[in-house]
């Protein structure tokens, strides 16, 4: 299983490092955001189950290839890592181009999980989660709760209900914890090494 899922998830780092290089920084972000952000929302802001089930799908892709990358990250691959730059970080810009790189992640991963919330409740025709207070629009609430979810707030106004429901939210906390530790520890591993290199190069 482990071997399936690092192969999966090797594929798919190559193809986004190829896309990387051809579109260039600012484009493969613009790339990013339609495919795996705004798509999602608009396929489960459509009529019809098939969209929804589509959004879904999408959405939970990226959060799978998240996982994948943290998950590496801490156990994986000196190739994905020198790839994507996190080895040869050796300057204060690059651990800050880091920093916005991974708050963009933690961004996009508040998305996704308001995308599946909002397909699972469209789904389940309206019984996914209780909302006791709707502000009328109902995706916005989602990401309302998803921030919440994913920071460990938990105000309560909005309930999971269901079964699917409620292994969603517990995911995404989850994750949102197992993502801020990785992230702090990666900067200070970072920084750490840029001091001793400093001080070998003195």
């Amino acid at each position: 299983m482990f071997r399936l899922w690092f192969a999966i998830f090797h594929a798919l780092a190559r193809i986004d490092f190829a896309i990387a290089d051809r579109l260039g920084g600012v484009a493969a972000v613009a790339f990013h955001f339609l495919i795996f952000w705004a798509l999602p929302i608009v396929l489960v802001l459509l009529p019809g189950k098939p969209f929804e089930i589509a959004g879904i799908t999408i959405a939970l892709f990226y959060v799978y290839i998240l996982v994948g990358d943290h998950f590496f990250s801490v156990f994986g691959h000196e190739e994905l890592e020198r790839k994507r730059g996190m080895i040869d970080i050796e300057s204060v810009p690059e651990i800050r181009e880091a920093i916005v790189g991974a708050i963009l992640k933690y961004a996009g991963i508040i998305v996704s999980f308001a995308t599946i919330f909002d397909g699972l409740q469209d789904y389940s025709h309206a019984r996914a989660f209780v909302i006791s207070h709707s502000s009328g629009f109902q995706y916005f609430d989602f990401i309302y709760y998803s921030v919440i979810t994913i920071t460990t707030v938990g105000y309560g106004d909005i309930l999971a209900a269901t079964l699917s429901a409620k292994l969603f939210t517990m995911t995404e906390i989850m994750f949102g914890l197992a993502y801020v530790l990785l992230l702090f520890t990666m900067l200070i591993t970072v920084y750490v090494d840029i001091q001793k290199k400093k001080k070998e190069s003195s």
